[in-house]
Parts: structure tokens; C-alpha cells; sequence
């Protein structure tokens, strides 16, 4: 079964084969991300974003040669090779900056016909990570966030520049050999100079991580403040937490009710998404496979849904929400209705995708996967943030760590993946 799991580093789109859940709170979702840190996606490593940007600038050359590719195809089997080198590099040890290790394993041609295929690599490469980061920092010049409309700044084309500067492979530049890959060239791409610039486990070199920091503290507009203030925080983290809910000095009030808003309201989804795994857990037990409504609550949904009133309280009780349209209160004020039964039926209808509610009886939806592991909460008691804050804090906070080479403090974490 495909789990997903909902913690505090859960991203704006959550994907699953079939059990993709949004409870119609995605916009909700990615405004209280942006108002922590406007712009950032989901990137969390220096890396990511130089192969995002090296997969377009060498797409732009390849379609000047006459080769009709895009973006996204170039990208994703850059991205693809990437991984290839630093498993066979590394004999196959998985690392969080990595994916695909069990769907790459045993692909030995690694030309491009090969190793672009849809079937190649994985479904959600990194480079959906930075699909918002590259027009945000200014890397790419797009009239909206279609990855196959970008074409690269003159900061972007500084950034593939710097990384690449110095390697070789086959006595050609980095990026025309990739171009020359691309256009069908047999030549093993096995090497170390290609493998020292694409893998992921490859530091980034410092001229380039600059050019990326320099783009994420630009501008003097609030979206760029509460960048560079965010940015000041996380790097005070580094050194000593912040687990309360005490403002930090880095950060404005407006910016700080934001975050604490947000976490409220991050705190009260997971909440909501636990009682959805209790009650599914529950019908997989019920040889009915159905529960009424209007029958007794169960012992463990009665517990999860007091959790659930518990943090919508949290919420209304800040009176403070940035969110369009104040959906997020709407949201939580649904969880505290008159009776559980409301609540309930409300949150099922929300989901309508593992559960469904038909005459007031829950039934298995078309995603139904069955009894569900209970919620990990080690991450949340180790925690350098205050509970539920936007997962874009932790990235920032990691990629802080890529900006000044310490992000061995992060990979040998045990929560690091």
C-alpha cells in the first residue's frame, strides 16, 4: 500500500498513486507556505535547483540543434542520470538527496533514448520541487509555472555556468557533452567529471550556491524581507532551537502571526488526517465494512476526533486568519460543530476519496487502503521549530545548512529523509 504521511514537512501537493487527499484546503496550504517563505517550492537543496536549471538551458540548446524536446523531458532525464552516477558511484546506498533506488537499480543503458522514457525514473522528480523557485528567484522568465515555458535568465544561465566550470567529460564542457548526449551521442556517461557536477551528493560549488542565496535575499518588496528574515532565523536555529512560541527578533510581527497561524492551522489538517486513518482502520475491522453515523462513536474515534476540536479551538482561538477568503476558518469551525456526528460526516465529505459518506453510514471510498499505522510522533518531539510551522521553514532551514557546506548536520539526522 502507498502510505502518505501529513507531519509538519508535508508539501503543498500530496501525492499518492490514488490516495492523493486535499480536503479542498490546497489553497490554504500553499498560502500559509508562501506567507512563511514566498517563493521557495519545495527545495530544500542547492543542487536541485542547478539541475533544474541545467536541464533547460541544455533543452534550449538541444532544440537550436533541430531536436524537438522540452523542458521536462530534458530535465527529468538529466535528473534521471544524475541519480544513476551517484548510485553506481555509491554503490547503491540510499541518501535523501537521491530517488529511485529501487526503480533504477539494473539500468545499465544509460543512453538518452533509454534513460528519457517515462518509465525510466520515478513520478515526482526533484524538479517539481522548483517549479515555483525558478520564476520566484528570478532563474527563469515565465509568464506563469509551466515548467516547459521556462527559458533561462541571465541568472540562470550564470548558475549552470558556475556549476559546471572546471569539468569535464570526454574532453567536452559539461553542458555540451549533455546537449551531445541528447542529440544521441554513444559515449559512456560514466565519468568523473560528469558525475562530480550532476550528482547530488557532489557539493555544489560555492560560486554557484551563491548565485542562488544572492537570488533568494534580492528585492526590497515584503515577499523578499520575509525571505531574508526567515533566512536569519533559520540560521540562528542552527545553533539553538526554538521549540515555544516566543516571536524571534528576526522576524515581524505580521510575518510571525503568519507562521504561528499557519501552524495552527497545519496542526489542525494532520489532526483531521489521523481521524481519517482511525476511521478507516476502523471499517477494515468491521466486517460490514460500514459505520453509521448515528451509532456510538468508537473509543479510538472518539479520542482522535477530541484531538481534531482541540486544534480547531487552537485556531479560532488565535483570531488571526491570512488565508483567501478565511477558508481556514471556515475549515475549523466545521470542526466544531454541535455534534460529533456533524463533524464527522463533514470531515468524510471533505475526503470523498478513501471514505465516502452514503445515508448517513461511512463507506469505503475508491482509494480505501485499510487499517492504518498509527502517527510517528518522534519527529515532532525532536523538533528544532515550534510544532506544525510550514515545512518551507525546515527547508530553508536545510538549505542554509547547503549554503554554508554543513549539510552533513541534516543527512546523518535520523529524520533527514
Amino acid at each position: 500500500m502507498n502510505m502518505v504521511s501529513w507531519g509538519v514537512l508535508g508539501p503543498e501537493k500530496l501525492v499518492s498513486e490514488r490516495r492523493t487527499r486535499t480536503l479542498g484546503m490546497g489553497t490554504v496550504v500553499r498560502a500559509f507556505n508562501d506567507l512563511a517563505v514566498p517563493s521557495l517550492g519545495g527545495v530544500k537543496y542547492t543542487k536541485s535547483v542547478f539541475l533544474a536549471c541545467l536541464g533547460i538551458y541544455v533543452a534550449e540548446k538541444a532544440r537550436e540543434s533541430g531536436r524537438q524536446v522540452n523542458n521536462i523531458t530534458i530535465t527529468n532525464a538529466i535528473e534521471a542520470l544524475a541519480c544513476c552516477l551517484s548510485y553506481r558511484k555509491n554503490n547503491w546506498q540510499s541518501d535523501p538527496r537521491l530517488q529511485g533506488n529501487t526503480k533504477l537499480q539494473g539500468k545499465d543503458d544509460l543512453s538518452f533514448k533509454v534513460v528519457s522514457h517515462p518509465n525510466f525514473y520515478v513520478t515526482q522528480p526533484m524538479r517539481m520541487a522548483t517549479v515555483q523557485t525558478l520564476p520566484g528567484l528570478g532563474l527563469v522568465e515565465s509568464q506563469g509555472e509551466r515548467f516547459n515555458s521556462y527559458s533561462l535568465s541571465v541568472h540562470g544561465v550564470d548558475l549552470v555556468k558556475a556549476g559546471c566550470k572546471g569539468f569535464k567529460c570526454h574532453r567536452f564542457e559539461i553542458s555540451e557533452f549533455l546537449i551531445k548526449w541528447v542529440l544521441g551521442d554513444p559515449r559512456n556517461p560514466y565519468q568523473p567529471g560528469l558525475v562530480q557536477v550532476l550528482s547530488p551528493l557532489n557539493d555544489l560549488p560555492n560560486c554557484a550556491k551563491g548565485i542562488i542565496k544572492e537570488r533568494l535575499v534580492s528585492g526590497n518588496d515584503d515577499n523578499a524581507m520575509r525571505r531574508i528574515d526567515a533566512l536569519k532565523w533559520v540560521g540562528r536555529i542552527t545553533k539553538n532551537a526554538n521549540h515555544d512560541w516566543k516571536q524571534p527578533t528576526e522576524l515581524s510581527s505580521a510575518h510571525f502571526k503568519d507562521i504561528q497561524s499557519g501552524a495552527y492551522f497545519f496542526i489542525l489538517r494532520d489532526k483531521v488526517m489521523q481521524l481519517l486513518d482511525v476511521i478507516e482502520t476502523e471499517l477494515a475491522n468491521k466486517a460490514v465494512g460500514k459505520l453509521a453515523l448515528d451509532e456510538t462513536i468508537v473509543i479510538s474515534i472518539s479520542k482522535a476526533l477530541k484531538h481534531v476540536k482541540s486544534a480547531a479551538d487552537q485556531f479560532i482561538t488565535a483570531r488571526h486568519d491570512p488565508s483567501p477568503d478565511k477558508i481556514a476558518t471556515i475549515f475549523a469551525n466545521e470542526c466544531l460543530q454541535g455534534s460529533d456526528a456533524l463533524i464527522i460526516s463533514s470531515i468524510v465529505e471533505r475526503d470523498n476519496v478513501v471514505l465516502k459518506v452514503r445515508e448517513k453510514t461511512i463507506v469505503k471510498g475508491p482509494a480505501f487502503g485499510g487499517v492504518q499505522a498509527e502517527p510517528d510522533e518522534d519527529l515532532a518531539a525532536e523538533s528544532l521549530f515550534p510544532a506544525g510551522v510550514s515545512y518551507r521553514l525546515w527547508n530553508l532551514y536545510v538549505l542554509n545548512l547547503d549554503f554554508n557546506n554543513q549539510l552533513a548536520l541534516w543527512i546523518n539526522r535520523k529524520d533527514a529523509a
